[in-house]
């Protein structure tokens, strides 16, 4: 009778830990996202693919990693600094859980990368950097 209210005791724990642990999730993606739209996007190391979220706002593109616990972005790139080249189908291997990804040269001032994206995000981002809001570089001569 002890070993089964034991073993009651130690799954119950184990299931609290795992709802615990997915609530931690969810209230990162929300504090990353803060009102913004956010996409899959995943960065090519040495290593292989990092799955991550990429979060765009007006001025920036901030990349935070799928998993960890930190709110802050990992790499930013900063609207007009943001150059991506043509979208180039994958070969090898591909970033898990993005079936229609495509691989895309970047350059900023921080040097030259690889991410991978969905084609109808890659779309999204293009236009973000080609375009420009009210007011950017107004005072530039």
């Amino acid at each position: 009778m002890a070993g089964t209210r034991l073993a009651g005791e130690v799954l119950g724990g184990v299931c609290l830990l795992l709802v615990l642990i997915a609530c931690a999730f969810v209230l990162r993606r929300q504090a990353i996202a803060r009102g913004c739209p956010l996409m899959l996007m995943a960065r090519q190391k040495p290593s292989g693919w990092t799955l991550g979220m990429a979060r765009v706002t007006a001025s920036e593109v901030c990349w935070f990693p799928f998993l960890g616990f930190s709110v802050r972005p990992r790499d930013r790139w900063v609207r007009g600094d943001l150059d991506l080249g043509a979208p180039l189908p994958i070969h090898g291997g591909r970033p898990v859980s993005m079936p229609d990804a495509v691989s895309v040269s970047c350059s900023s001032r921080a040097g030259d990368f690889t991410i991978a994206l969905s084609s109808a995000d890659y779309t999204a981002l293009r236009s973000w950097a080609e375009s420009a809001p009210p007011g950017l570089n107004a005072n530039v001569a």
